[in-house]
Order: C-alpha cells, then structure tokens, then sequence
C-alpha cells in the first residue's frame, strides 16, 4: 500500500534532494498570517469550498467502461450552458471544440444521468515522485515521477453522443476498484488507488474533498483544481494523472493561458515569494497566473496552455523580481525583456497542458 504522506528531505553529499507533492494544502500565499477568507466568486457551484481545509467537496459519480470497469469520476465543466446550470458545473463553451478530437471520449448517458464511457483507463498505483535539480535552481527536476498514469485513450474530456455531443470535463478519481477500496471518510486516503489530490472520499456519501491549488487571475487570489496534464513532468509538479493523450487539445483551440514562473524570489515568507524553485523548494505552492480570466465567457476552458516565464539575470541584479498577480503585467514584462522563455526568446508556450477548472475568486 502507498503511504498517503509523501513529504520527505534527505541530503546526499553536497545534493540536496527533494520528494514532495505539491497538493498539500498551504495556509496563507503571503507573508503573514491570514485571519479570515471567503470565496467572493465561486464558479463551481456543485462544490462546497471549505477554506480552512483548502478543499471543496464535490459529488462523487460513479460509471462504468463499455467493458465493464468501475469509474468513480467527478465532472467540473460542461460545453452546455444549460446543462451547467442544472447540475452547478462551470459553463466551458470553448470545450465544444474539442468534441471531434481523438483524444475526447465518446460516452453515453441514461435517463439516470449515469454514464458509459466507451474507453480510457487510469492506474494509480504508482508511486509519485518528484527530485529537484541542485540548489538553487530546483528547476527543472532531475526526476518526476506522476502518481497516475492514463492510458492511450484517456482524457478527462467526454462527449455525450446521445445528448447532442454535449462536451464534459469528466476527470477519473479512481478506477476499477469497489467502494470499501477508496472509503477513506475521514481522510488519509491510499493514493495507489485514488488519484494524489484526494483528501477524503466517501462513497457510501458519494463525496470527494479534492485539495484546492493557488494561483492568481486578474489580480485576484484564485483557487482551482488540478486533473490531468499530458506530461509527465507536469502532472508531478500539480500532483495529477499524467495524460499524454491530451496533447490534441492544444491545437483545438478549446484553452487559456496560464504563465508560470520558473525563477521568482524564494524564502517562504517573502511577500514576493514565487515560482517553481520556491515550489520544489517546498515553500508553498508555485502561485501561476491565469493570463486573462476574468468571469466565464465564451472562451473559457479549465484546459490550459502552460507558459514558462524566466526573470532575466540583468532583472534579478536589479532587484526587479516582484509577485506577478496579473496576465497583462506579465506580458508586459515579457515585451520589455525582464521575464523570457526558459529556452530563449519571449515567453511562449511548452507544449504542456494542464486540466484545472476554477473554483473561485478569494478575498485574500
């Protein structure tokens, strides 16, 4: 059986090396304490946001393959405005355009609202590991291991033949596994059977506590979760199901944006604390920025383009490292030449995506 606790530092030689998962909940995203908290906007409404846990609680659905496998599976966005309002799922109209990919499943859905899905199989039984590069640039990591592997044919996005192609973001939680396997009601789940984002799942309750991720948007603290990414590096460093077959939907046309830093300034109480060495550092969590969001509209997608943005050395030797809550003023830097590409140039897409649907805006 996995260990549901996965934090450990152990120091070999002159190397510093880290094994962390990054979906533990973290307290405040600045330097001192925060007293009180509330979602000002929430998107998700079929969720319960509880922000001293830094979870939300989310039904917990259960199908099955075409084969006879057991799905356990949550769904966050829905193409279909109607269909999001009736059910509290997030309106994602751009996952229309994804509907004729390879890489989306067919699925069907009955009178019940249960639901078929015609392939795509997860195993989590792997163990998720994550080793930083040499301080201190952490990043990138010289091993990244995701905790859950899809197969050739899973995505987390479904198309629902018999209800005109509507679109569903349906990550898989678990997968051919009985309900007492994954009854963890009061937490400490085995993560070699449930994916490594769970912090409880009941069954019998038919809910999950999925761990809430920071970021900011707009200049707005956000929180959001995290799925599935279609590298495996990716899916490490957000703790998800590393989902290769995905990578289509970058060409779809059905994402955001989302900037990344790779190199902001470290120490955990650093109100200028960001990035991905800070993360892998295991100071708290790599505070992204979702380049343009402001409220559901009509080009919203919880899928998103990963964009790694480096502070040059000449604006580190300035002392011009600062927090970057907001898209445009991240641009802005880019255009002027004080953050670019990790490999050269303005900053530009990886290639990576990852799935991670808005919860809501904080008052942090």
């Amino acid at each position: 059986m996995k260990h549901s606790k996965k934090f450990s530092r152990c120091i070999c030689g002159s190397m510093m090396i880290f094994l962390l998962s990054f979906s533990a909940p973290q307290g405040s995203l600045a330097a001192g304490p925060v007293t009180y908290k509330k979602i000002t906007k929430q998107f998700l409404t079929s969720g319960k946001v509880d922000l001293v846990r830094e979870v939300v609680t989310l039904p917990l659905h259960r199908g099955r393959l075409a084969s006879g496998e057991t799905v356990w599976f949550v769904l966050t966005d829905v193409s279909d405005y109607a269909t999001s309002k009736e059910m509290g799922l997030t309106w994602a109209p751009s996952l229309a355009k994804a509907k004729d990919l390879t890489s989306t499943r067919v699925a069907e859905m009955d009178d019940s609202g249960n639901i078929t899905f015609k392939s795509g199989r997860v195993d989590f039984s792997p163990s998720q590991t994550l080793v930083g590069g040499e301080a201190p640039h952490f990043f990138p990591p010289r091993m990244a291991r995701a905790g859950s592997v899809g197969d050739a044919h899973y995505s987390p996005l479904i198309r629902v033949a018999n209800r005109k192609d509507i679109v569903f973001n349906a990550p898989v939680i678990a997968f051919d596994v009985e309900p007492e396997r994954i009854a963890f009601c009061n937490g400490s789940p085995d993560y070699s059977v449930v994916t490594d984002s769970v912090a409880s799942i009941c069954p019998d309750k038919g809910t999950v506590d999925l761990k809430l991720r920071f970021g900011f948007a707009n200049g707005k603290h956000l929180r959001y979760l995290s799925f599935d990414a279609n590298s495996e590096e990716s899916a490490t460093l957000e703790s998800s199901t590393f989902a290769p077959a995905e990578s289509d939907i970058l060409q779809s046309g059905a994402i955001e944006v989302i900037y990344t830093i790779v190199n902001g300034k470290t120490g955990g109480k650093d109100p200028n604390r960001q990035g991905l060495d800070s993360a892998i550092n295991g100071e708290g969590p790599s505070l992204d920025i979702l380049a343009h969001f402001t409220e559901i509209s009509a080009g919203y997608s919880p899928m998103w383009d990963v964009r790694l943005a480096e502070w040059t050395q000449a604006a580190i030797s300035k002392d011009q490292r600062k927090l970057i809550t907001d898209g445009d003023d991240l641009e802005a830097k880019s255009a002027s030449g004080l953050l670019v590409s990790p490999t050269g140039g303005p900053v530009k897409t990886t290639g990576n995506l990852v799935n991670c649907p808005v919860v809501g805006f904080t008052d942090e």
